[in-house]
């Protein structure tokens, strides 16, 4: 009997071998293959089909292919189910399983992955570092999660923390939620005995974009304020015999707490497909579904306002509350009355941060006239085409210093395409490209972002949007820098951001001590200037809801959208945080959001191109 079938067993009590007995006396009467045997016990113990194709060094197609065509067909059949009442959907199969005579169960525990949905708690590795080593712990805390041993699960997750830190001298923001989870999770009897309350929050973040870095910038955020969160209750547990917490805790700390009422924070890690085109993208709508029984108050994100839009129908129709770090459409200011109850956005809106990026062009070019303008855009992102709009009824109205020549609105078309016309351009004297990616739901749009900021264009000005905010820049700029295409003194790329480390507002050196904090404690745990505005946004997303936690008594998500909404929407009232005053509107929109110029600039000093602040 292979181990997995053993782990079925013993896990979920399920006679496997039965099972597969049953499964192969159907209408289709030839045995299972090992590989149909392996793929239905890695599914059962949760584990997702990437997952599964890591596993057995398939491609996923295969495993997809297996599922629809042999697997799924031979359980409906058994089941006596329609295929599209099953397919990915373990949990019901396990109650099936378990409880044949009473059908599925509503209360039954969740199964946190299947074809349509990714969340873990700690049951599952969505950032990989490229050191085997560090692999092999993290794979080992999973497994341990997976069984309810989390005493042995942390072990891992710390040992693994303390070995990536020594190699890359940063954490792994995933593995210091899990470490924090399982703490909880351990000691959840004495945490309920000391009186410190758990809540559990969702973050839903794109680790298919941009190979995850956009997933990490945010992670890093909600990680920072969970511990600082978490530090001062996990310190009244007496823990110093079974687990060293110096090995989390930063030489610099403080506590985020106003008040004596201690709280801990849980965090469920969910995997955003980001993908406005997939037909099984129904991450909100399992999530909305699996919130009553994992007790969730609150969901931060999603990246992409295209995403956020969808999901907000379900959130709003469950009673939950979105707190939104990172979708800036302007389409999301006109929310129906009963999603906007729902919505509160921290960053800032495609109509303000537009507005700043044209004042700055306003600025660099008064004297001059008839400068000729390009914008590169996504006509299929409500983000990229609403930040397009305010930017171009802007400029529009300074028609003698600018003129726009003909735009290009597939970006995330194929790149000869969009070479094509950056070469149109070129002969016809462009001085300002304005380029505004999607937020990923199209694959080629940051990739074609790129492309164009390779070119030759020393006398062009590029222009971007905050999603055009990248390591990746960076990363190009200096390959071409390496090749002497690009003049250390002349590289002219700008973006407008929510926040930079060194903003003179809310930086490492301003006069906001949160910021300054923030930013101390972040150069321990991550590195230097590793924090970006997706981490500034996400982490003042879990504060104002910790101050709602502190101040009034919080039961579940209901209690805590009616005093979210009381607090900021009808008292008015505001909340300090990194990125500056938090306050809200009627609808959701953040009052007063912050907007700062950053540039691309040569580092002399550590010899190295940097996102710096504008001067």
């Amino acid at each position: 009997m292979c181990q997995n079938c053993q782990q079925v067993i013993e896990q979920l009590n399920i006679n496997i071998e039965l099972f597969f007995e049953k499964l192969e006396t159907g209408s289709n009467k030839k045995q299972l293959s090992e590989l149909d045997r392996e793929i239905i016990c890695q599914s059962l113990l949760g584990q997702s089909r990437q997952h599964i194709a890591k596993i057995l060094n398939f491609p996923e197609q295969k495993i997809r292919d297996r599922l629809s065509n042999n697997i799924y067909p031979r359980i409906a059949e058994l089941m006596q189910l329609d295929q599209e009442q099953i397919a990915g959907n373990w949990v019901k199969l396990i109650n099936l399983l378990l409880h044949p005579n009473r059908g599925y169960k509503l209360n039954a525990p969740p199964q946190l992955n299947n074809d349509n949905f990714q969340g873990s708690f700690g049951r599952q590795i969505f950032i990989y570092p490229q050191n085997q080593d560090v692999v092999e712990l993290q794979l080992q805390g999973t497994k341990f999660y997976q069984q309810g041993l989390y005493y042995q699960a942390l072990k891992c997750f710390l040992w693994a923390w303390k070995k990536e830190r020594e190699i890359y001298h940063a954490g792994n923001p995933e593995i210091l939620i899990y470490i924090n989870n399982c703490i909880i999770e351990y000691k959840q009897s004495l945490l309920q005995e000391k009186r410190i309350k758990t809540y559990t929050l969702a973050v839903v973040v794109p680790f298919f974009h941009n190979q995850g870095q956009v997933a990490a910038e945010i992670l890093r955020g909600i990680a920072q304020i969970q511990l600082q969160i978490n530090f001062p209750s996990f310190s009244k547990l007496a823990l110093e015999k079974e687990i060293n917490l110096e090995d989390i805790k930063p030489d610099t700390f403080f506590s985020l707490n106003h008040t004596d009422n201690l709280i801990a924070l849980r965090i469920l890690i969910v995997n955003d497909p980001n993908n406005l085109y997939a037909p099984y993208s129904q991450t909100a709508e399992n999530l909305a579904h699996l919130a009553p029984q994992l007790n969730l108050i609150a969901i931060i994100g999603h990246y992409s306002s295209e995403m956020t839009k969808k999901a907000l129908e379900f959130y709003s129709q469950n009673g939950l509350v979105l707190i939104n770090p990172s979708s800036t459409s302007n389409e999301l200011s006109d929310l129906p009355g009963g999603e906007s109850l729902s919505f509160f956005r921290l960053t800032t809106q495609d109509r303000i941060s537009a507005t700043q990026l044209a004042h700055c062009l306003i600025k660099r070019f008064t004297g001059k006239s008839q400068i000729k303008v390009a914008i590169v855009y996504n006509k299929n992102s409500s983000y990229s085409t609403s930040y397009r709009n305010s930017i171009k009824n802007i400029l529009e109205k300074y028609n003698e210093e600018f003129v726009f020549l003909k735009e290009c609105n597939s970006m995330s078309d194929k790149y000869y395409h969009i070479q094509a016309y950056i070469e149109e351009i070129k002969q016809d004297g462009v001085e300002i490209i304005i380029i505004i990616p999607d937020g990923g739901i199209e694959p080629n749009s940051l990739d074609n972002a790129g492309l164009i900021s390779r070119l030759k264009l020393n006398q062009c000005l590029l222009a971007g949007s905050a999603t055009f905010y990248h390591e990746n820049v960076l990363h190009w700029i200096h390959e071409q820098s390496q090749y002497n295409l690009v003049d250390r003194n002349e590289c002219q790329i700008i973006a407008c951001v929510p926040w930079h480390w060194h903003s003179p507002k809310n930086g490492c050196n301003s006069e906001n001590l949160l910021a300054q904090r923030f930013c101390e404690i972040g150069t321990q745990l991550w590195g230097e200037e590793n924090l970006t505005w997706r981490s500034a946004t996400a982490f003042d997303s879990v504060l104002i809801i910790m101050r709602i936690l502190e101040l009034y008594s919080i039961k579940d998500s209901q209690s805590l959208l009616i005093n979210l909404n009381k607090y900021f929407k009808e008292q008015k009232k505001q909340v300090k945080g990194v990125t500056g005053n938090i306050e809200f509107q009627e609808n959701g929109d953040r009052l007063n959001p912050p907007a700062e110029i950053v540039a691309v600039k040569w580092n002399v000093q550590q010899q190295k191109w940097q996102w710096a602040i504008e001067e």
